[in-house]
């Protein structure tokens, strides 16, 4: 099998956030889209090792951050290489709440879900969640994962699903 043709599809570079006993968490994902336009459902995948994917089953909640092309590389890093289970990834910046949910205050948009399905993979859950809001807050050019590959050189995370290993 040719696994190029895999990192071939196209992905985007999203935080997906929600809450952990009350305080916001997050990690990094490039695996999210839209399942269905009414009602407007939006599915995520999420390694089982990320403490996110355990916070998103305890609150059934979860927010999509959209990154732009002119994010700060160090909001990846935060989220991408760090764990929530001893890391305050907001310590540097104070998440606004939209819609009861933590967002990234340098993402260029956002959508917030409820949890309405999951389905369980060998490493990863896809949470379906129903869309609840969703707004824009600036107007940078969305990051695809080719450009953060290409342009900015970023790696990917060891439980992302394109990880290549080192």
């Amino acid at each position: 099998m040719n696994n190029q043709a895999l990192y071939d599809l196209s992905y985007g570079v999203y935080v997906i956030t929600t809450w952990s006993d009350g305080k916001a968490t997050g990690c990094a994902a490039n695996s999210a889209m839209q399942i269905t336009s009414s009602p407007a459902t939006i599915a995520v995948s999420i390694n089982h090792d990320n403490f996110t994917n355990k916070c998103i089953q305890d609150t059934g909640v979860f927010a999509i951050n959209i990154l732009g092309e002119n994010c700060d590389p160090q909001v990846i890093g935060n989220f991408g290489f760090k764990s929530g289970r001893d890391t305050d990834k907001f310590a540097d910046y104070e998440p606004k709440i939209k819609n009861m949910l933590p967002v990234v205050p340098k993402a260029s948009a956002y959508i917030t879900c409820k949890v309405i399905n999951k389905m369980e993979t060998s490493t990863h859950t896809v949470f379906l969640g129903e869309v609840t809001d969703a707004d824009v807050i600036n107007d940078d050019k969305p990051m695809t994962y080719a450009y953060y590959h290409n342009v900015i050189k970023g790696k990917a995370p060891k439980n992302a699903p394109t990880y290549r290993g080192e």
